[in-house]
């Protein structure tokens, strides 16, 4: 198999969570094989055998991913989890123009500030605030995959929260106390379970965590002062909206970045 090194750490890891399978050995031999050819390869063109494993390693991808997938079947996720896990990079880069595009727009829908306001700029706020939602729902599905290499029942929770606000945040937009602290509190869950995950600086995702139930329980304030106090809170309100997007938006350029660099890094295949 293996000799010492990268490679021969990944296959332990890989057959600790593969007994499910009485092929598993024959599984791991291909694997392996696989594995040397490809760092072969990049030593014949020139790169040290350490960088040479790393990169077929992240190519192949995380151990506990893999081994899911080796050891599921579709019905119980894997198609799934490969989709989110593969396309995590996309999503986040897509989550950070919807945020960016919601936080603009909802200064527009959500108050008079800029001397005019009308339903429709509302509802193109509103669902510019839907579908940022929901695109977050995707990026905290593939960072759970990835963190736990599975589509476990946890995030599914996660998952259902995000599309719970998505949907509150389509129909209710206005109404922050709502939406806002279903979200914040998927992606503090995520944050929190995910510190191993190979997306996302852990500066970043501890911010993240911190700063998320911060801004959720803010909206739930803000709201709560407007209904008391008969006043609208309207710039409030859209500050609440805009803080969240910039943290969101900071987070997913953060991971679609990483994501880019760590597949810039592996040479395609051969």
């Amino acid at each position: 198999m293996a000799g010492d090194g990268l490679i021969d750490r990944y296959l332990v890891l890989l057959s600790r969570r593969m007994h499910g399978r009485p092929d598993a050995q024959d599984l791991l031999d291909e694997i392996a094989d696989h594995l040397l050819c490809a760092t072969e390869r990049l030593e014949l063109r020139g790169v040290p055998r350490a960088e040479a494993e790393s990169r077929a390693l992240a190519r192949l991808g995380d151990p506990r991913l893999v081994a899911a997938l080796l050891t599921s079947t579709p019905s119980k996720g894997t198609v799934l989890s490969l989709f989110f896990a593969r396309r995590l990079g996309i999503l986040a880069g897509l989550a950070s123009v919807a945020w960016a595009l919601a936080a603009i727009s909802s200064y527009f829908g959500f108050t008079s500030l800029s001397g005019s306001w009308s339903s429709e700029r509302y509802l193109v706020s509103a669902a510019l605030v839907g579908v940022a939602c929901l695109l977050t729902a995707a990026v905290l599905l593939g960072v759970n995959i990835r963190a736990r290499g599975r589509i476990d029942a946890t995030a599914v929770w996660i998952t259902a929260l995000a599309i719970l606000a998505a949907a509150a945040g389509t129909v209710l937009a206005w109404v922050v106390a709502l939406w806002m602290p279903l979200l914040a509190a998927a992606v503090t869950w995520t944050c929190i379970r995910a510190h191993r995950a190979h997306a996302g600086s852990p500066a970043l995702a501890t911010t993240l965590a911190v700063l998320s139930p911060v801004l959720g329980a803010a909206s739930i304030g803000v709201s709560a002062y407007g209904v008391l106090t008969g006043n609208g809170m309207e710039a409030a309100i859209w500050g609440s909206v805009a803080a969240f997007g910039v943290l969101l938006f900071a987070g997913f350029v953060d991971i679609a970045a990483r994501v880019a660099e760590s597949v810039r890094a592996t040479p395609a295949a051969a």
